[in-house]
């Protein structure tokens, strides 16, 4: 016991002689609370130094938010919230940065900086004896700031494969793996097309002479068509192939129209959305081995209901979900599921992060007849059955002392950057 004592006395020590360094504060400043930028923090407080960082929203005179979404090209739409609060309260901005799909993560972070910039100076231009400041920019137009002639009409075309080897004396292990998708996005239509496979094999040596070897492989292909009726409604549908003998397919292939309706305008989705999405059309399954049901192949109908919640906000972010399926052949083989997400600042220094999920099963249509292998079981290999499947996990956050945090000191982090959000 000795020991750990004496190390924490050490630590306390030092950390109490560390602590009356100076916070290198200017009461001129504008303080900012960076909210959705955390490994752009270090780059941003180098690249901005004549603000305040604090590290509490309730703090700030300026809450900065940072919210991306893809776009058609495969690139970010990244919108920046400038939240006025304190003596610039109702004093709100919002810009627009375009990441091209093939910007380094260099030209990427110069970009979203440079608009954090030019928000930025409205509120710092108003403060008493603001500071000259100067904003130059070495980066190119962005390609929505482009219009030239597109030799492939709007689509976006992605390849990739993938191959992973695990060897030692008493396991192999392969694992293949490829994908082919394009889409379009325009204002109006959303076109989508995903093609895929993958082989994953083990081999166990278990010292004896004996070996045991498993595989498991699939394929799938997913079409996606959709049309923006106007702000609210959306009509299209999904076809969708699966092959896989975790789930006992030789092919599952099901074609369903659908629609969906936002109760807030599509415009707004950076903050808020609530929508309704239905689907129904019919399934067809072709079955590797018989299953429970006796079928080797079936042709049903099938309709699925989701509603989502999703609202990013100052205070933090909180997702919804509840969706429902069914088989209309028997109404009794049906499922349900919810989720819920949140990151809540609920007052100075408290966070509350969560996730949780549970889904009600009964209609496993598909399970294999007879009794699985305790080598199945313990590899899960095949598909199982089960009345429903539950996750979750939480957590609370308090952080307290200083509120401001301009400083950056990149000594001993190894050089363990990301710059993604």
């Amino acid at each position: 016991m000795k020991t750990p004592m004496l190390f924490i006395m050490i630590s306390c020590s030092m950390l109490s002689t560390f602590a009356q360094s100076n916070d290198s504060l200017n009461s001129n400043y504008v303080n900012v609370y960076l909210d959705g930028v955390s490994n752009y923090e270090a780059y941003i407080k180098t690249e901005i130094p004549y603000v305040n960082y604090v590290r509490d929203r309730f703090a700030a005179d300026v809450h900065l938010m940072v919210i991306s979404q893809t776009t058609g090209s495969g690139g970010r739409d990244y919108t920046l919230y400038f939240l006025g609060q304190n003596e610039f309260a109702g004093k709100n901005d919002t810009l627009h940065y375009f990441d091209n799909t093939n910007n380094t993560d260099e030209e990427r972070r110069i970009g979203i900086v440079l608009y954090m910039k030019l928000g930025i100076m409205a509120y710092v231009a108003k403060k008493p004896g603001a500071i000259p400041v100067t904003i130059t920019s070495n980066i190119a137009a962005s390609s929505s700031d482009k219009q030239e002639d597109d030799k492939w009409n709007g689509w976006v075309y992605s390849i990739s494969a993938y191959a992973n080897v695990n060897l030692n004396s008493n396991y192999e292990s392969y694992n293949i793996s490829s994908n082919l998708s394009a889409n379009k996005v325009t204002e109006e239509w959303k076109l989508g097309l995903n093609l895929g496979a993958y082989y994953n094999a083990e081999t166990f040596d278990f010292g004896d002479g004996d070996t045991y070897e498993s595989f498991n492989n699939g394929s799938y292909a997913s079409t996606t068509i959709v049309n923006s009726l106007n702000d609210h409604w959306s009509i299209g549908g999904e076809a969708n192939y699966n092959s896989s003998t975790f789930s006992n397919y030789d092919a599952n292939i099901n074609i369903s129209p659908a629609i969906e309706y936002d109760i807030f305008p599509y415009s707004s989705s950076t903050t808020k959305l609530l929508t309704f999405f239905y689907k129904i059309g019919p399934e067809f399954s072709n079955y590797t081995d018989t299953t429970i049901f006796d079928k080797t192949d079936e042709l049903l109908l099938r309709q699925r209901l989701d509603i989502s919640l999703v609202l990013k906000q100052k205070w933090g972010s909180v997702s919804l979900g509840l969706n429902g399926s069914n088989y209309f052949h028997d109404l009794t083989k049906n499922s349900a599921g919810c989720f819920t997400s949140i990151e809540w600042s609920i007052f100075e220094g408290l966070t509350l992060n969560g996730f949780f999920t549970v889904d009600l099963v009964n209609d496993q249509l598909n399970l294999p007849k007879g009794e699985l292998s305790d080598e199945e079981i313990l590899l899960q290999l095949t598909e199982r059955q089960t009345d429903y499947n539950f996750y979750t996990f939480f957590g609370l956050t308090y952080t307290f002392g200083s509120i401001y945090n301009n400083v950056v000191n990149p000594r001993f982090e190894g050089g363990n950057y990301s710059f993604y959000f």
